[in-house]
């Protein structure tokens, strides 16, 4: 898939390449001209056009090299949503953790085989041992209570902090079910926890919730992370959610989702310049109880 964004990059690197020797070649023929042709023998030369050629062509593939990790700020707010390929517990400040709705972080065992956010959070965090990150989520919830999906829980460890969200439920046989409306609601639970309850953080990093097992077959990888940006975006019309969200995107996603990065840039950027926003007038005190007036829309 990698080869695909090369070639659509292609024209770009043309022009960058033509556009460089052209500046190459003019400025050789400013130092001709001022040296009255003396440093001919020295720069009009097949070595050193080829040298030039090389380092041009070298600039142009840089430069148009296809993006692994693109941001844009959201239109009129301090917020940044940015899209990033590679390890969710790479990024810098807090990392959203997907759990059942029983907060089970075993399964019987399902969870260790997996490899999913869950296992890496306890290999990574608590010496493998599951029963350790069971105790810090005991000081918040009831271990094996059932609670809605979006409800979330916020634990620190080894100074990183992780939001457990609620976005499936938990079967008798120790697998877990989400559905699309699921992953909706934790998605809002989420933005309301973060916003409401939580301090205000500078990066929060969220990985593509509801794409692994027991997920919503209708819920694509790509689906998953517009979904990510629409939600966001729309909660942050009128919440103070973080300064810098990160979509984290796993490698191995890439080809499983046939996700088509630039595409998503565009999606992105688009979603980020021009949401739509309405804004309601107020409601003097006593005024029967009708709807309010729409005074603004901001596309």
């Amino acid at each position: 898939m990698n080869w695909k964004r090369w070639v659509n990059n292609s024209k770009s690197i043309f022009i960058d390449f033509f556009s460089g020797i052209g500046l190459f070649w003019l400025v050789i023929e400013i130092f001709s001209y001022s040296t009255d042709g003396a440093a001919d023998k020295y720069f009009k030369s097949v070595t050193v056009f080829v040298l030039a050629a090389l380092l041009v062509i070298l600039f142009s593939l840089w430069k148009n090299k296809p993006k692994t990790c693109f941001g844009y700020h959201l239109r009129g707010k301090d917020s940044y949503v940015e899209v990033k390929v590679g390890d969710a517990f790479d990024n810098i400040g807090a990392l959203v953790v997907p759990v059942n709705n029983q907060f089970d972080m075993t399964l019987g065992g399902n969870v260790v085989k997996a490899n999913s956010i869950q296992n890496q959070l306890i290999r990574r965090f608590y010496s493998g041992k599951a029963e350790h990150i069971l105790t810090d989520l005991s000081s918040k919830i009831n271990i094996g209570n059932s609670y809605d999906i979006g409800k979330t829980v916020e634990v620190e460890q080894n100074g990183k902090k992780f939001y457990f969200v609620v976005n499936s439920t938990k079967n008798e046989n120790n697998r877990v079910k989400s559905e699309i409306d699921d992953f909706i609601s934790a998605l809002n639970g989420l933005w309301q926890y973060i916003a409401l309850e939580s301090g205000r953080d500078s990066a929060v990093t969220i990985p593509l919730i509801n794409t692994q097992h027991g997920r919503d077959s209708y819920l694509t990888r790509k689906g998953t992370i517009k979904e990510i940006i629409a939600s966001y975006i729309d909660a942050s019309k009128s919440l103070n959610i973080c300064e810098k969200l990160i979509i984290s995107i796993y490698p191995d996603d890439l080809k499983k989702g046939q996700i088509d990065l630039d595409e998503i840039d565009e999606f992105l950027k688009f979603s980020c310049k021009h949401y739509r926003q309405v804004i309601l007038g107020g409601k003097k005190e006593g005024e029967e109880q009708t709807s309010s007036k729409v005074i603004k829309i901001e596309n």
